[in-house]
């Protein structure tokens, strides 16, 4: 007969707690203390911030003054790199040789908006969402008439104005969304030379805009605000859908599924307000742009347009390089696999990763592996690799792959028409995987991070997740664990 004493009863599951909360100061971390690299380059100033600077000192010297005077500086500067186009027009191939093409003068005026068309109307050639392409036309009711050169300059001039603000909406943004003790982290976007090469390349910074605020009001858990914003930014571009996934997969593994819904459903009846009459009223303009999508042979920056240049390398000058179908497929089946693997990171990572990490890693993917990579587009990543990555030595070198390769794309298509000053095919190839190098290099740095908290520059300040609003310090509901 045992003598010993019954086992006691299984406990009952505890309700899991949260997270543990920091107790850091309010007070902006200043960018000395912040990053190795900004802290050695200091030296040459006296050396890192200390305690006389801790404060919050006059109002012109706080974050969001510096930020912005530092943002207008910078699109000024873009708009100077485009003097020679403004005042002799935009042109072929003086634009590509001058590096100073642009969308916007551009398409306005071989479009029909130049001609009194709207932006729908038969005729119209935009290709744009329903958001960009109201933009288009309204920026163009304060140009002159006609399609000269003084039109021309009109738009720009207009335009330019309209993606100053946007470039400001954007930089407070990444501000806010950094959260109150990393807010300069919003010092790599102010200072980007994106915002010199390619901010007036096109109207995209208006997305771009509209999808950082939306990340900026889901930060601050105002998810009808978020989903409002966003929603118009996926009206604007597409690739904001993607942060809408990142704000599903972040919110399923932290259990905060009212919010994310919340915010999903705001959006698609944003996006359907604006989208739907403009659907009803001119339904093959409406869908042009989505159209136009499928079946494109492989663009500038693509990885798919590398057979193309191999050959063209070759001698072969008439190279068409992988058939259009073949890169539709291609494009469709990658993204497939890499947004797949993005959420099983996202539910298998040792700790949630926060959703700038996430967001960055989806919209990457589809830049990396579309079928076309234009310059304009890492105006999208630009604010997420500054939550998602902040860090001033990855962004250093992601600049200067952007700024080389900004060169040669338009060195190259300058040689479709004067081949005596076109960038050999081999040399455009080099640029453009230097650049795709640069961006994945950005990829490897997040999942390093993700894998290993400890290495997050903004884990290792105490925080969790700054950008994440609902989901911010809240325990897993869902881990998925792979063998």
């Amino acid at each position: 007969m045992s003598t010993g004493t019954p086992a006691p009863p299984p406990a009952s599951p505890q309700p899991p707690t949260p997270l543990p909360p920091t107790h850091l100061p309010p007070t902006p971390l200043p960018p000395t203390a912040a990053d190795p690299v900004l802290r050695g380059a200091s030296e040459v100033v006296g050396g890192p911030a200390g305690r006389r600077l801790a404060g919050p000192g006059p109002w012109w010297a706080r974050p969001l003054p510096v930020l912005l005077a530092l943002t207008s500086v910078l699109v000024a500067l873009g708009a100077l790199t485009k003097h020679h186009c403004r005042a002799r027009g935009w042109s072929t191939p003086d634009q590509f040789t001058h590096a100073c093409y642009s969308d916007l003068p551009v398409v306005y005026t071989s479009s029909g908006l130049a001609e009194g068309l709207g932006p729908y109307a038969d005729g119209t050639s935009l290709g744009q969402p329903p958001v960009t392409a109201a933009l288009a036309w309204l920026v163009g009711l304060l140009a002159p008439d006609g399609t000269g050169a003084d039109a021309q300059r009109g738009y720009f001039d207009a335009a330019a104005v309209v993606v100053l603000v946007a470039a400001l909406v954007t930089v407070a943004a990444v501000a806010v969304a950094a959260g109150a003790r990393r807010r300069w982290d919003a010092l790599l976007l102010a200072l980007s030379p994106l915002l010199v090469l390619t901010a007036l390349v096109s109207f995209d910074l208006v997305g771009v805009a509209l999808a950082t605020a939306g990340l900026a009001a889901w930060a601050r858990r105002r998810p009808v605000a978020a989903g409002l914003l966003l929603g118009l930014a996926v009206a604007a571009r597409t690739y904001p859908l993607l942060l809408l996934l990142a704000i599903a997969l972040v919110a399923l593994r932290a259990g905060r599924r009212r919010a994310a819904l919340t915010t999903l459903a705001v959006a698609v009846a944003a996006w359907v307000a604006v989208s739907a009459p403009v659907a009803l009223a001119a339904p093959g303009a409406w869908s042009a742009h989505l159209r136009d999508w499928f079946g494109r042979p492989a663009g500038y920056g693509s990885p798919w347009l590398l057979p193309q240049l191999v050959e063209r390398a070759g001698g072969d000058a008439d190279a068409t390089g992988l058939p259009p179908g073949a890169v539709t497929a291609l494009t469709l089946c990658t993204w497939f696999a890499w947004v797949l693997l993005v959420a099983l990171l996202v539910l298998w990572a040792p700790r949630r990763p926060r959703l700038p990490q996430v967001a960055f890693l989806l919209v990457a993917g589809v830049c990396l592996l579309g079928p076309a990579f234009p310059v304009q587009a890492s105006l999208w990543l630009a604010p997420l690799a500054v939550l998602a990555v902040p860090r001033w030595r990855e962004h250093l070198l992601w600049w200067a792959a952007e700024a080389a390769s900004f060169g040669a794309v338009w060195l190259f298509i300058a040689g479709q028409s004067t081949p005596e000053r076109a960038l050999p095919p081999q040399f455009y190839a080099l640029f453009l995987l230097l650049r795709l190098a640069a961006v994945a290099w950005l990829v490897v740095v997040v999942v390093r991070d993700v894998r290993s908290p400890w290495r997050d520059p903004v884990r290792g300040e105490g925080l969790d997740d700054p950008a994440g609003g609902d989901v911010d310090g809240r325990p897993d509901a869902l881990v998925v664990r792979v063998a």
